[in-house]
């Protein structure tokens, strides 16, 4: 776990236990812990409480959209086995009421195993950054379901990628790779939350990364169990029989290898003084421009490779 993101953890779920806050009177039952200079607890250590699942709330907002029964089934055995070694996560409600922020599989075991109370963490921080942290810390959450919380975040917050990216613990290049999953299409979403899941979140990424007219593709392949080398090479391939395609096209005639050098050394600098730009100031890249770096990437690696394809060639032949 990365340090910003146990300290954001603990900033979390550390007001939870402060004095003056939820007491053992506003609770239904069971044993409350707080802070207890006798047996060394600070002031930040939260509240456990054993609550009647009936007053447990679900949270319509939670990452997790889908469970997996035999996953649930192996979890209630262990909790009866060995006993719930970590708490679910609420939050006060009026009339000792609480609403559900991270542990719903865990409450799920509970109702299979036909208990009626579950030990709790009260916490005070914001329920939907609680109910993802928790899910990332335990069981990953799905391509899909992991980008659309991030996306709600931003939504609720208003936060920066950068401001998100510390709040999950993550680097900003993940959250915003991540989040172009959000723009692949809600069919193409729907189908991979409810038979397909198992597609790991890096092929996700490299299918929303993309040319639009390529994703379907991709994603049959994806179906089919292709790897993430398998996409990138389909997607250096799509950018290589582009190039082939608008070079067949052009009507003009070709220019000289003189022509051709300094027309691309100049191209060459112009991109990278735009960049160099982009990046000192830290600009904001929108959709559309990350997609068009992206295929002028996929392109450069192309010419890249064929270069250095060529070049082996010639130490073997010359071998």
């Amino acid at each position: 776990m990365s340090r910003k993101f146990e300290r954001k953890t603990r900033e979390l779920l550390g007001g939870a236990g402060e004095p003056g806050g939820v007491t053992g009177g506003g609770m239904t039952g069971g044993l409350t812990v707080g802070s207890d200079r006798l047996f060394g607890t600070s002031a930040g250590f939260p509240h456990v409480v054993e609550l009647d699942l009936a007053r447990v709330h679900r949270n319509p907002d939670q990452p997790r959209r889908h469970f997996d029964e035999a996953e649930l089934r192996g979890l209630a055995s262990s909790i009866e086995r060995h006993g719930l070694q970590n708490p679910i996560l609420v939050r006060p409600l009026p009339q000792g009421e609480y609403l559900l922020i991270g542990g719903e599989r865990r409450v799920r075991a509970h109702e299979m195993l036909g208990r009626k109370t579950v030990f709790a963490i009260l916490t005070s921080g914001d329920p939907d950054e609680i109910g993802l942290i928790d899910n990332v810390q335990r069981v990953d959450l799905n391509a899909v379901e992991y980008a659309a919380a991030l996306a709600r975040l931003i939504d609720k917050h208003g936060y920066t990628h950068d401001e998100l990216a510390a709040v999950v613990g993550r680097d900003r290049t993940d959250v915003t790779k991540l989040l172009a999953i959000m723009s692949l299409p809600a069919e193409m979403r729907e189908e991979y939350a409810t038979a397909f899941a198992h597609v790991s979140r890096s092929v996700m990424i490299e299918i929303a990364a993309a040319p639009a007219d390529l994703r379907a593709e991709l994603w049959e392949r994806a179906k089919e169990g292709a790897s993430v080398k398998a996409v990138r090479q389909a997607k250096r391939d799509h950018a290589q029989g582009t190039i082939a395609g608008a070079a067949s096209e052009a009507t003009p005639p070709e220019p000289g290898p003189k022509e051709a050098m300094r027309s691309l050394q100049a191209s060459v600098k112009r991109i990278m003084r735009d960049v160099a730009v982009v990046r000192e100031q830290r600009r904001h890249l929108d959709p559309d421009n990350r997609e068009r770096l992206m295929r002028l990437r996929a392109e450069i690696d192309a010419i890249l490779e064929g270069v250095d394809g060529g070049a082996d060639d010639g130490v073997e032949n010359g071998a």
